[in-house]
């Protein structure tokens, strides 16, 4: 045991003379250590600078380093920053401890320090004498097009049109920027790509040094960007070792270096600021910048030359393109039907028929293509292989990319409406508002100009498109597919159930969820409403417009408090339910087309309704006393066509509706009716001016109804006894800027509008035995009543023997060159 402790104690000892030595060694060697690392430090310096007098010398015949030498001076300049510090502590350790003793620690760390440093200079010193003769090679220049992948489309006769055109504009010299814009998927980076592999190729000669394409993405990454031009230019290892300040100027400096460039910049989302990125402008003659977009504002924010839509394609280049993707199945007589069926429901978008295509590709059976026909057209072509993930998703990158208080809810709103349906722009933007998408404070004309704002950016960015008539937009068909997908999984209060063009009669509990916010059956086979629908408490729109509904269940609105938005246009009720007067939170009840007979006073407590619209009721016979005067916030009034006839006090019984009723609406702005009273008028000109927009007819029996078609700011029919008319509404008349005589017996109109001075249009139709249409319209000293007279048409009247006298033309000054002759005598 004594033993095993001895050696133990003579081990330690041994081990602790050994490395008290080591270290007194490393101490008293400080000055030989230090010494021999300047010196090999002065070497490696020397040497390193030796190399960069060799690079700048050859940079000027166009050259560069090689590789080795890019990667070793980094080295020899991180070692030499060391051994500065180094230096700064040798001084330090000259100085003694209370002027007496070196500072021993200090001196060790460095002689330690020292001896590694020598190893480390050792080791670059022998690589450097390892480095061929040649130190720089000729510097690669950048291919002046690399050739991109991607299919050619100069066979497809639409893109190889629009591939000229753009061809055009980039050999113009006056034409500097070019936006591309078109929707998601339609082919913008395929029509850059085919440009792009025509000059690669030599199919298109061109004068440009580089062609740089560039790819931005929805994120914009302006060091992504820089780096893509870089790799392009052969330098971006150089633009990596400088600070990402100054990377612009590097970028500056490489472009500018190019006689003539062409630089792409595909996908753009949002304005690029060309100065921060290093794209010179302005004075580089010749250099020109393609940009494509899903948005027509991001063209007009980089402020391009020239603009090209990208729009889908027409049924037989959709059929060629889809062909092209589902190979010879196309031509098997018992698929072709479907499979053109099938081609037309991708409405045109490339990447949807060639997504569906290539999923329908060895695909025999016909029941495989009649599931796929089925899911198209209900909307639910997800259920399609690949089609989520390469169609859908992409698509929702738009929608995630729309910037604007609540603009992405009236994306969605559209999609209650049916599929190619033309909505009618005053109708969406009224529903926006009564959602409260739009601000509700704003009154009637902002909130419209808002609305038409909301719209022009949805358009701009593809989300919506001109609809088939004037003043009306519409949804393409897999853009709303992606919008009703991303609602009807929505959480954020956008939850949507639509089932529109549905051909069922029924709709089943389960396809229905208590926590949807909105939801559309329009244009289906419902001959119910399902009373579970009152379930959903949360409902604020609920459109079941064109449905073969013939009555609406009892009590079923009161559990719906939250409803906004009530559609029941072109159904089959005849009555409401006396519990409609609950839906206290309603702004919008449309009961347009339908065979309604009376409506009740319940619809009186309707405090919040804004819009009530009773057009084209041709029975409806009754309107109840009270139901339109307790409407305390009613904006818009319509009952155009409709076969109901308003009345004073005293003409009808006193539980019936009568005209001074009207005059309660304080927010009153747009009214159509058809006035049947034989007494005083009671609106005058005072209470009329209010309103912006208005439409009398002045007709005593509802067969004798015309109701010229247009709209008007303020608009008056006559007909039957207009004498009697004209002088029991000339406060009306006074303001009025169209008028419309028709179907009555006057000889001269003169006599019935005396003064009219706002008219703007003046309409005769079907009268008998007139002859002259101006006497009696001129006032003494030859002045027209009509100073502001635009229009004069005169239909069916055929008894007439004069038009307008040459005397009196010079003063119609006003008067529009119409389609319509008009003789002077």
């Amino acid at each position: 045991m004594a033993s095993i402790v001895k050696s133990a104690v003579v081990g330690v000892g041994k081990f602790l003379c050994t490395t008290i030595y080591s270290k007194i060694t490393i101490f008293f060697k400080f000055q030989p250590n230090t010494d021999s690392l300047r010196a090999k430090m002065k070497e490696l310096s020397d040497s390193k600078q030796n190399i960069e007098g060799y690079l700048e010398s050859t940079g000027k015949q166009g050259k560069v380093a090689i590789l080795p030498v890019k990667d070793w001076i980094p080295k020899v300049n991180n070692i030499e920053g060391q051994w500065n510090s180094m230096e700064e502590d040798i001084k330090a350790s000259q100085k003694h401890f209370c002027g007496c003793f070196p500072n021993c620690y200090l001196r060790y760390k460095l002689s330690k320090s020292s001896m590694e440093k020598i190893q480390e200079v050792k080791e670059l010193m022998d690589t450097r004498a390892n480095f061929p003769e040649e130190l720089a090679v000729p510097n690669p220049q950048p291919e002046s097009v690399q050739e991109m992948p991607g299919p050619s489309i100069v066979v497809q006769k639409a893109a190889s049109e629009l591939l000229d055109r753009l061809k055009e504009l980039v050999l113009n010299d006056e034409i500097r920027k070019i936006g591309i814009w078109g929707m998601g998927g339609v082919g913008k980076t395929t029509l850059v790509s085919n440009l792009n592999n025509l000059m690669a190729d030599g199919s298109l000669a061109h004068p440009f040094d580089i062609i740089i394409l560039v790819t931005v993405s929805s994120i914009l990454d302006l060091h992504g960007i820089q780096l893509q031009i870089a790799e392009r230019l052969k330098f971006k290892e150089e633009l990596e070792k400088e600070s990402k300040v100054r990377w612009a100027t590097l970028l500056l400096g490489g472009l500018k270096k190019q006689k003539k460039f062409l630089l792409i910049l595909d996908d753009v989302w949002e304005k690029i600021d060309l100065d921060k990125v290093g794209i010179p402008q302005g004075d580089m003659l010749g250099c020109k910048i393609i940009l494509t977009t899903r948005s027509l504002d991001v063209c007009h924010q980089m402020e391009t030359d020239k603009n090209i839509p990208v729009i889908t394609l027409n049924d037989e280049a959709s059929w060629e393109l889809f062909s092209k993707h589902v190979g010879e199945l196309s031509d098997v007589e018992e698929l072709k039907s479907l499979a053109r069926e099938v081609a037309k429901e991708c409405n045109g978008l490339p990447l949807a028929i060639k997504v569906v295509g290539c999923s329908m590709r060895g695909k025999e059976r016909v029941e495989q293509w009649r599931k796929a026909l089925r899911g198209l057209r209900a909307s639910q072509p997800r259920n399609i292989e690949r089609v989520e993930e390469d169609v859908f998703v992409p698509l929702k990158w738009s929608y995630d990319s729309l910037q604007g208080k609540n603009i992405q809810p009236c994306f969605l709103y559209c999609s209650l409406f049916p599929e190619d349906f033309s909505i009618n722009e005053d109708e969406l933007i009224r529903c926006w508002r009564a959602e409260g998408l739009i601000d509700e404070s704003l009154n009637i004309e902002e909130s419209l100009e808002s609305g038409v704002d909301l719209i022009e950016k949805l358009k701009h960015s593809c989300m919506l498109e001109p609809g088939q008539g004037k003043g009306t937009v519409k949804m393409h068909d897999i853009v709303r597919d992606v919008a009703i997908w991303i609602a009807s999984s929505s959480e954020d209060g956008n939850k949507f159930f639509v089932q529109s063009n549905m051909s069922w009669s029924k709709i089943t509990k389960e396809g229905m969820h208590e926590s949807i916010n909105r939801a559309s059956f329009v244009n289906g086979r419902l001959s119910e409403i399902p009373t579970f629908l009152a379930t959903c408490s949360s409902l604020s729109t609920l459109f079941l417009q064109d449905n073969p509904l013939n009555k609406i269940p009892r009590d079923i609105f009161l559990g719906l408090k939250a409803l906004r938005v009530l559609n029941l246009s072109g159904t089959k009720i005849k009555s409401l339910p006396k519990d409609v007067g609950e839906l206290r939170a309603l702004r919008i009840l449309n009961l347009s087309g339908t065979k309604i007979k009376s409506l009740p006073k319940e619809v009186g407590e309707l405090n919040n309704l804004r819009l009530l619209n009773l057009s084209y009721t041709y029975e409806l016979e009754r309107i109840e006393a009270h139901a339109i005067s307790r409407l305390s916030s009613l904006e818009v009034l319509d009952l155009y066509r409709s076969d109901y006839g308003w009345k004073v006090k005293g003409e009808v019984d006193e539980e019936s509706v009568t005209l001074e009723e009207l005059l309660h609406l304080e927010y009153l702005y747009y009214l159509r009716i058809r006035v049947s009273s034989t007494g005083y008028f009671p609106l005058d000109s005072t209470w009329l001016k209010r309103l912006k927009c208005f439409h009398f007819h002045m007709a005593h029996s509802k067969e004798s109804t015309l109701w010229f078609k247009r709209d008007h700011e303020r608009a008056v029919e006559l007909s039957g006894d207009v004498e009697h008319w004209a002088e029991c509404a000339e406060g009306m008349l006074n303001i009025a800027t169209c008028l419309c005589i028709h179907d009555c017996s006057v000889n001269r109109t003169g006599e019935v509008a005396k003064s009219v001075p706002n008219l703007k249009e003046l309409f005769l139709f079907h009268i008998e035995g007139l002859d002259n249409i101006w006497e009696g319209m001129v006032k003494s000293g030859g002045r027209s009543s009509f100073p502001k007279l635009q229009e004069i048409r005169v239909i069916g009247c055929h008894g007439l023997k004069s038009l307008i006298p040459m005397i009196c033309l010079n003063n119609l000054t006003t008067l529009k060159k119409s389609m319509y002759p008009i003789v002077p005598i």
